[in-house]
């Protein structure tokens, strides 16, 4: 089967199965990312909601995700309310700091722009996606192409050698990864952590892999989202293929319905 048709079967497969994800109204949880874009791009609170949909649409038509459908790529509010978000920030903001930041599955780039918004200088700051047009609607949804330093790079996570990504290894201090985990099974996330660690800088003491998952829990949600104690074995083996140690934090909200899960991860040798 010829490539492109094979991607025009994987996304008539996933509109179908994503379709009840797809809302006309902007929810109000993404109220955040509107006052966002009146104060980074200068977007007003009353041309914000057509702008935001109009953008939704055509990344839906690249692929359906369903955090596209239901306008949660634009949800800030858990990032913001994540204490270690907000020590990174000051990590990065710290005088004479030189660390980098990565954005792992960083969609349309929204956390970057959040980073950039609270005084992060955006030449320390990268995003990676599989969806290289996502990254390019990521500018037109802030109106900063012509002006931020940010980098953003399209790559797949799975492909060991993906020439995209192979000039990021080594130069990063902090990795991102908020919904991102949970889009693989264990097998999968095992190898999306080993090329996590490619990029991180030698010998650092303060390296950092921190974020979330979870969602609904619909059959099968157990494959995607480990749970603490196969968490842990999870990075013991991941530590172990990359003569790396891992220390592991996960704080878990979970109920009949959902299961979200923050972690993050600190390298100890």
């Amino acid at each position: 089967m010829a490539d492109s048709q094979k991607t025009v079967e994987q996304i008539a497969a996933a509109a179908k199965q994503n379709a009840a994800f797809y809302v006309p109204e902007i929810p109000p949880e993404i109220d955040s990312a509107r006052h966002l874009l009146e104060r980074y791009s200068g977007i007003t609170l009353e041309n914000a909601e057509a702008h935001i949909r109009e953008i939704r649409d055509k990344a839906w038509a690249v692929f359906p995700y369903g955090a596209i459908g239901s306008f949660r790529f634009l949800d800030i509010n858990p990032t913001l309310q994540d204490p270690l978000f907000q020590a990174v920030v000051e990590r990065l903001k710290a005088p004479g700091s030189g660390e980098v930041f990565l954005d792992v599955g960083c969609c349309l780039g929204h956390v970057i722009r959040q980073l950039i918004a609270q005084g992060v200088p955006s030449e320390r700051l990268y995003g990676i996606d599989l969806q290289a047009r996502f990254l390019d609607f990521g500018y037109d949804l802030f109106r900063d192409r012509d002006s931020t330093r940010a980098t953003f790079v399209a790559g797949d996570m799975l492909w060991d050698k993906d020439p995209g990504l192979e000039g990021l290894s080594g130069k990063v201090d902090i990795i991102y990864a908020s919904a991102f985990f949970h889009l693989f099974e264990r097998e999968n996330q095992v190898k999306v952590a080993k090329r996590m660690i490619k990029f991180l800088k030698p010998d650092i003491e303060t390296a950092m892999i921190f974020g979330y998952n979870g969602g609904p829990k619909i059959p099968g949600w157990e494959k995607y989202v480990l749970n603490e104690e196969a968490w842990g074995r999870m990075w013991d083996e991941v530590g172990e293929a990359t003569g790396t140690s891992w220390r592991t934090e996960m704080n878990v909200e979970s109920n009949d319905e959902e299961i979200k899960v923050r972690f993050a991860l600190y390298q100890v040798a």
